[in-house]
């Protein structure tokens, strides 16, 4: 498949920035604001003084820096913070709309009960001792029968499994924790730490001359968005060349120096061929392969002589030539980096693709130096004594036991009887709505056989929550507290603390406070490991326990300032020569024992994908991306973001359009083994002529009525001016998309799907 240059492809470009366009329409506007002498922040048009308050966002996940504005009393704007070193006071279009939460009508403000059939809507109001009474109720007769691992808790793909949650997950003793997280990271998590020992890796792009980027997409959507891409910006300032392989014409592959429309799922045997170049020619980092990897170089040599650039060329579309002339570049150029995103690890080859892409950063050297592929600097955030014991041995489905596991697993458990519960208690995770094959799962939360108990707890109604039989309502981060240690981008860790920029809508509570009422409640020794009153306690133990931070001030400095670090500390490179990795071997495994003791590839490989090599005539690949505007469906019910995106159609190749009798605008049917859903085609040559793809995040047939495109009255009068109701709330692809787990990681194949179309 020919190369697409930068200059051939700015007019493809253009129409890629043409769909995050902002239509015409109404949206509500913060008032401005000005300096007044002196320094003080106030109102341009009353004069009113405002307090800043610092925090940190939660719309996303990298957990950017931000200041709330506050205003008699209320929250009227938030801004970057620009202590923040990750986010340097920059804020995207997510964190500025995260005030939505706090005017949308729909938030739910008390506990409720279900009173109709599961799925019915039905609900009344109770009282928060009635609910905590009742759950409490539940979770001890399950404790108390020696069947903890029968209560599974699942966490959102924002709030993780950690702080608080994991406490009163381990307190109360079950192995049966799950988070939304993996279903998206889980393969990069299993390839990261079965190689260097750390679940995450961080690019020191604004020091780096040369990317080669595969299937990552910072400029509209990565775990480290804003941090990352700024460094991104500054390389490219710097004049470091980039270039992308991606089967479809990402923003990110838009601002690329080329752009090679790989075949999906086939990024490890171009790496791997790449690889094979430099090792041929001499271009490895000699000390550091002989002296910080575990597998001999003449024995890699030959088993990458293999992946010939004629055979990589053939199974991924792109020329042998090109392959070999970006390997001499990588292998010449210093410092260089290769970077991996989801298009890489959501596939069900993710976990050996993301190893073959790592190994050209450790065969040139270019691991933990500046301006390569680096290990994350954080601090090690130490919960209060008494911590709660790891749990007791495995009681019932020893095959979902691990911090890492998804929902889609969980429901693959529960529906093939590995996996039995007697009590579900979600926090802001929707696996109706972010598991595969929506429709699967669905049926499950409603099936009162597989899942007696069902409690959640959640900001909005949403379409897992209308399927529970108590809903509790959650504070928004806006309204909470919670302390953090996110991967440092400049290279020198960082603690950042989020506090409330304003008080819970009505009786609504951060679910901080609820584990801990919760855990009081259940008692039976689980109380002892709460003894903090809040949550602010709770951090201040944590925070005291960082020594310069204690010295600073602690707890006032990070509630005065947003974050801390030490101002005196330079970034400090090859951290491995100190202690070595966290490895069995205590270098860098190429050779991965871990994955080898599982019965997997101990080296970096290329595994075709089945679905494609049995792929039909008519069949295509389908890919689902994210919007930049957009968190995997948690943030459509922030009214400035749904009128930026609300809708999603069907990204397909004139050449595909043509052979479908397909043009722009039309309807089409797109079909799966799990399923059918109709949208409108838009034609594009920045796509693979093998691939659609459709954008995630919208969809919703529950959380709320901006969620879902309704115009309505209510005490915002910007609800009354949803102009896109008429053109609908766009389709959720996930009902689409089969499960298929990569069997190393356990991480979803959420790129794997053969559709078929037809037009309507």
């Amino acid at each position: 498949m020919p190369k697409l240059s930068r200059r051939s492809f700015l007019k493809a470009s253009a129409a890629v920035a043409g769909v995050s366009t902002l239509a015409g329409g109404v949206v509500g506007v913060s008032r401005a604001q000005e300096l007044s002498k002196g320094g003080r922040t106030v109102n341009r048009t009353t004069g009113l003084p405002r307090v800043t308050i610092p925090s940190t966002c939660l719309q996303c996940q990298a957990r950017c820096g931000i200041l709330g504005f506050i205003e008699d009393g209320a929250l009227v704007k938030i801004e970057g913070n620009p202590k923040d070193p990750n986010s340097r006071g920059k804020l995207c279009a997510r964190g500025q709309a995260g005030i939505n939460h706090l005017t949308n009508p729909d938030r739910l403000v008390y506990p409720m009960r279900r009173t109709g059939p599961r799925g019915s809507g039905q609900f009344k109001r109770i009282s928060w001792e009635e609910a905590y009474a009742e759950v409490a109720s539940k979770l001890r007769l399950i404790r108390d029968s020696g069947r903890r691992d029968e209560f599974v808790f699942a966490a959102g793909i924002l709030e993780g499994t950690g702080g608080v949650a994991s406490r009163f997950a381990r307190a109360f003793g079950t192995n049966s924790i799950v988070e939304e997280r993996a279903l998206q990271l889980a393969n990069k998590w299993t390839a990261q730490e079965s190689s260097w020992g750390a679940a995450m890796e961080v690019y020191d792009l604004s020091r780096t001359k040369l990317i080669l980027n595969f299937g990552s997409n910072p400029y509209d959507a990565h775990t480290s968005y804003l941090p990352l891409i700024q460094r991104l910006i500054d390389a490219r300032i710097n004049g470091a060349l980039m270039v992308t392989f991606d089967p479809r014409l990402s923003n990110t592959a838009a601002k690329s120096d080329e752009w090679f429309p790989i075949n999906p799922g086939t990024d490890a045997i171009v790496a791997l061929a790449m690889a094979n170049v430099i090792v041929q020619r001499g271009l490895y980092d000699t000390a550091f392969v002989e002296s910080w990897t575990n597998y001999p170089l003449s024995r890699l040599a030959e088993y990458l002589a293999t992946y010939t650039p004629d055979m990589a060329a053939e199974t991924s579309g792109i020329s042998a030539a090109d392959i070999e002339r970006l390997a001499v570049s990588f292998g010449t150029i210093r410092p260089a980096v290769a970077m991996s995103g989801d298009g890489v690890s959501m596939h069900v080859n993710g976990t050996q693709s993301e190893r073959a892409i790592a190994l050209l950063n450790v065969l040139t050297g270019n691991v933990d130096v500046p301006g390569g592929y680096c290990l994350p600097r954080v601090y090690g955030l130490s919960e209060p004594e008494p911590r709660p014991p790891a749990p007791p041995a495995a009681e019932a489905s020893p095959s979902l036991h691990c911090a890492s596991c998804s929902p889609g697993q969980l429901f693959a458990a529960v529906r093939s009887g590995q996996q039995k519960i007697s009590a579900l208690m979600t926090f802001m995770a929707n696996p109706a709505y972010v598991n595969p094959d929506s429709g699967v799962s669905t049926a499950i939360l409603k099936d009162e056989t597989l899942i007696p108990y069902s409690v959640v707890a959640d900001m909005y109604m949403t379409e897992s929550a209308a399927l529970a039989d108590l809903v509790l309502p959650v504070a928004s981060y806006i309204e909470s507290w919670d302390v953090q240690s996110v991967p440092a981008w400049d290279m020198v860790p960082f603690v950042s603390i989020m506090q409330p920029l304003s008080r819970p809508l009505g009786e609504s509570l951060p679910f901080a406070d609820i584990a801990i009422e919760l855990a009081k409640r259940i008692g039976g020794g689980m109380e002892t490991y709460f003894q903090f009153p809040n949550m602010e306690s709770y951090i201040g133990s944590v925070v005291a326990k960082i020594e310069g931070l204690s010295q600073a001030g602690g707890l006032d400095y990070l509630k005065a300032n947003g974050v801390w670090y030490d101002t005196k500390a330079k970034p400090v490179y090859k951290a491995y020569e100190v202690a070595g990795f966290a490895t069995p071997s205590g270098k860098y495994e190429v050779n991965s024992t871990r994955l080898s003791a599982r019965g997997f590839s101990q080296l970096p490989a290329y595994e075709p994908i089945p679905t494609q090599e049995e792929a039909g005539k008519e069949e295509l690949t389908l890919l689902t991306f994210q919007f930049n505007v957009h968190t995997y469906g948690r943030t459509a019910a922030c009214k400035w973001l749904a009128e930026i995106v609300h809708d999603n159609p069907l990204w397909i190749h004139p050449e595909t359009a043509r052979e479908h009798g397909l043009h722009r605008g039309d309807r089409v049917a797109v079909n799966s083994k799990a399923g059918t859903i109709v949208t409108k085609v838009w034609v594009t040559e920045g796509i693979n002529p093998k691939v659609v793809a459709m954008g995630a995040c919208v969809g919703h047939w529950e959380s709320g009525r901006i969620a879902q495109s309704v115009r309505f009255k209510s005490s915002d009068t910007d609800t009354q001016f949803l102009w896109w109701e008429k053109k609908g709330k766009g389709v959720h692809p996930y009902h689409l998309i089969p499960e298929l787990i990569d069997p190393a990681g356990g991480g979803q194949a959420w790129l794997d799907t053969k559709v078929t179309l037809k037009k309507v």
